[in-house]
């Protein structure tokens, strides 16, 4: 199935909203930016294994990314749809390339495409569907978390990313 960037963003907020008043095992399931986060932290918000999509886990995930970290470049084992809902996040594509989303379900909505060296800057609103393969890494430069919302279609057992292969 295939979503149109507004219908994206749409979704990723209501699932978000659905999976934090479903809760979660996880026992940081309150933690918000607020509380003083220093280190990334990868919150599971809900998952479930869509029938449609046998053999695949579908996740509903909030990572946030304290002032002054990076994640190390890596990759997807499936499709991840991402909405930067707090903070500057600055994001590299290093193999491949991702279309990234600015002011997504808005009638001001732009698009651009980042290939392999091409750097953006992800901002409140913001999102990107990343492939798998794509090799990307990112930082936060600014002096606040940045929150970013993913829904994730991987195989079953795999780890939602792996380090990439130089």
């Amino acid at each position: 199935m295939r979503l149109l960037p507004a219908a994206f963003a749409a979704l990723l907020l209501t699932l978000a909203t659905l999976g934090v008043a479903c809760g979660s095992d996880s026992d940081t399931e309150t933690l918000s930016p607020a509380d003083g986060v220093d280190e990334i932290v990868r919150q599971v918000l809900e998952s479930g294994e869509p029938e449609p999509a046998a053999g695949q886990d579908l996740e509903l995930t909030r990572v946030i990314i304290p002032a002054g970290e990076s994640i190390a470049p890596h990759t997807h084992p499936g499709l991840q749809l991402a909405i930067i809902t707090e903070g500057t996040l600055t994001y590299t594509v290093i193999d491949g390339e991702v279309t990234v989303h600015h002011d997504s379900g808005t009638d001001g909505q732009t698009s651009e495409t980042v290939t392999s060296g091409g750097t953006v800057d992800l901002v409140p609103g913001s999102s990107v569907m990343e492939v798998p393969g794509m090799v990307h890494e990112a930082r936060n430069d600014g002096d606040q978390s940045v929150v970013i919302y993913l829904a994730s279609l991987f195989p079953q057992g795999e780890p939602p990313s792996s380090p990439a292969q130089r």
